[in-house]
């Protein structure tokens, strides 16, 4: 059997826009998250700014709650990158490489706030920080703040109490996080924020093993 296809059919197929990867959901989502905020991500704006229909979204990534979870770990994943990414700025086991990692969590917050306010807040509803949102943010906690912590504590302390580096990451890490919290909220520090993330690092530094 012949069949034959016309010229116009086969513009008309290769002109038909590509149906949206998840990733394209996640950036809309995101930027949708930044410009207008939270009470813009309906699935329904979502599948209009991407051209397509609430099933095809749907089907990418599920629903609302699936598309604030994405961009919380995209967001965790984001942080562990920009931390990585810091571990060159200084020499391994120092404290300016603990540094290093403070300011560039205050970077990533500064440039995305509202991405980090879906990390570590609570502006959608929909969204429940379940064991599954905890295990993210776990991995992401280990891989840098505790990742950074055991490097330095090695350079200096072969025998060390259990979970020594656990101890000391979650001490950097919440000092870090409520000055960058504080910062976004518009509550200056008395000085260069980044400089006050370094001299808070350096004086929890002088007792690591408290």
């Amino acid at each position: 059997m012949h069949v034959t296809v016309s010229y116009d059919t086969i513009i008309a197929m290769t002109d038909r826009p590509a149906s949206p990867s998840r990733n394209d959901v996640i950036a809309v989502a995101e930027r949708l998250l930044t410009e207008e905020g939270p009470t813009a991500l309906s699935m329904r704006r979502l599948a209009n700014e991407l051209g397509t229909s609430y099933q095809v979204v749907y089907t990418r990534i599920g629903g609302k709650a699936d598309v604030v979870r994405a961009l919380h770990d995209s967001g965790m994943d984001r942080l562990t990158q920009a931390a990585r990414a810091s571990e060159g700025m200084a020499e391994e086991g120092s404290d300016e490489q603990l540094i290093a990692l403070g300011q560039a969590y205050l970077d990533m917050a500064v440039a995305h706030p509202a991405l980090f306010d879906v990390m570590f807040g609570v502006p959608i509803p929909e969204f429940v920080r379940d064991d599954a949102a905890r295990k993210v943010a776990w991995t992401g906690f280990r891989n840098t703040w505790v990742a950074g912590c055991r490097t330095w504590l090695d350079a200096r302390y072969e025998e060390r109490p259990r979970r020594s580096s656990v101890r000391l990451a979650w001490r950097l890490w919440t000092a870090v996080h409520g000055i960058t919290v504080l910062h976004l909220a518009g509550h200056d520090a008395p000085g260069n924020v980044r400089k006050e993330i370094a001299g808070v690092i350096r004086r929890l530094l002088r007792d690591p093993l408290d």
